[in-house]
């Protein structure tokens, strides 16, 4: 089993082109893996929900969340951050501290007054705060229930900040990321601020969770942030921006392809992800340290 250092990242390892390379190479274990099951039996969603499910592979939930709720996950978050990053520390590219990893964006900002004006992501966090709340709504589980059945874990959550000059993400299909026996995983995008074409939103790809897992290359940009990675063998003519208030939410497949803009603006674009898998999924020799799973509905919770 491989072992990670104290921040969450493979000892003996840097986060060069080779590393990414070995990164890459891990990924497309995945890459031929298919998904086909559709939801036949809807309890809980729309018939036009249902449809969008099956046929586009995602979800989009107009104004789910109150402007008030992604306030407070936006402050929150704030607040993590400071409590495990120092200004005066050293220069890292990852940060680890009362449970939560921060993920430093390796492309300079040469504009950051604070120290969330640098951080890219922040993972491990839905078990604190406003963000455990989220994961046991009601109304939420209902519609997970719907796509993944009964019983659901919670797994991976991270916040995304998308500041001034910062790259997007380019094309890929979360599911390369999970090793999983099962699928699919789902994944609940919260846009905590308002997502335009400008400050780089989220693109999806419609009716691309129907296909196999692709090979997913090295993102080739320097400085591009650890872990990316990129499908290059596919014509994205058929692109959607997600243009989204604030509140909205956005359930996808986790092999739906998508990617996100560069964020072209003077303001932050923020979102708060989350990803939901069956109970029981088998996630073989070596789980991700950002994962964290928590059983939100069925017999997951028996054993608590």
């Amino acid at each position: 089993m491989e072992k990670f250092d104290s921040s969450g990242f493979p000892e003996d390892r840097d986060l060069s082109k080779t590393s990414k390379e070995e990164f890459s190479s891990a990924v497309n274990r995945q890459k031929g893996r298919v998904s086909r099951k559709l939801v036949e039996k809807n309890l809980y969603i729309s018939k036009e929900q249902k449809k969008s499910w099956n046929e586009e592979g995602y979800i989009l939930l107009k104004g789910f969340c109150s402007e008030k709720f992604c306030d407070q996950l936006n402050q929150e978050v704030i607040e993590i951050i400071h409590s495990i990053v120092k200004k005066e520390d050293g220069f890292s590219h990852a940060y680890a501290g009362n449970g939560h990893l921060a993920i430093r964006e390796m492309k300079p900002n040469q504009n950051a007054k604070n120290i969330e004006d640098e951080i890219s992501k922040l993972f491990r966090i839905h078990s604190t705060g406003s963000f455990k709340d989220f994961i046991y709504r009601e109304d939420l589980l209902n519609i997970l229930e719907d796509l993944l059945g009964g019983d659901i874990d919670c797994f991976l959550s991270q916040f995304i900040f998308k500041n001034p000059g910062a790259w997007g993400q380019p094309w890929h299909q979360d599911s390369s990321y999970f090793p999983f026996d099962r699928e699919p995983q789902v994944g609940v995008w919260i846009a905590t601020s308002k997502a335009t074409l400008e400050n780089g939103c989220l693109v999806v790809l419609p009716e691309s969770h129907l296909e196999p897992l692709h090979e997913h290359l090295p993102d080739e940009r320097e400085n591009s942030n650890y872990g990316y990675t990129e499908i290059k063998d596919h014509d994205f003519s058929k692109e959607i921006p997600m243009l989204l208030d604030k509140g909205d939410v956005l359930i996808f497949h986790s092999f739906l392809m998508h990617k996100s803009y560069d964020n072209k603006s003077s303001e932050r674009r923020t979102a708060m992800v989350y990803h939901f898998a069956e109970t029981g999924t088998n996630f073989g020799d070596l789980d991700s340290p950002t994962n964290e799973w928590i059983s939100v509905r069925g017999k997951g919770l028996l054993n608590e």
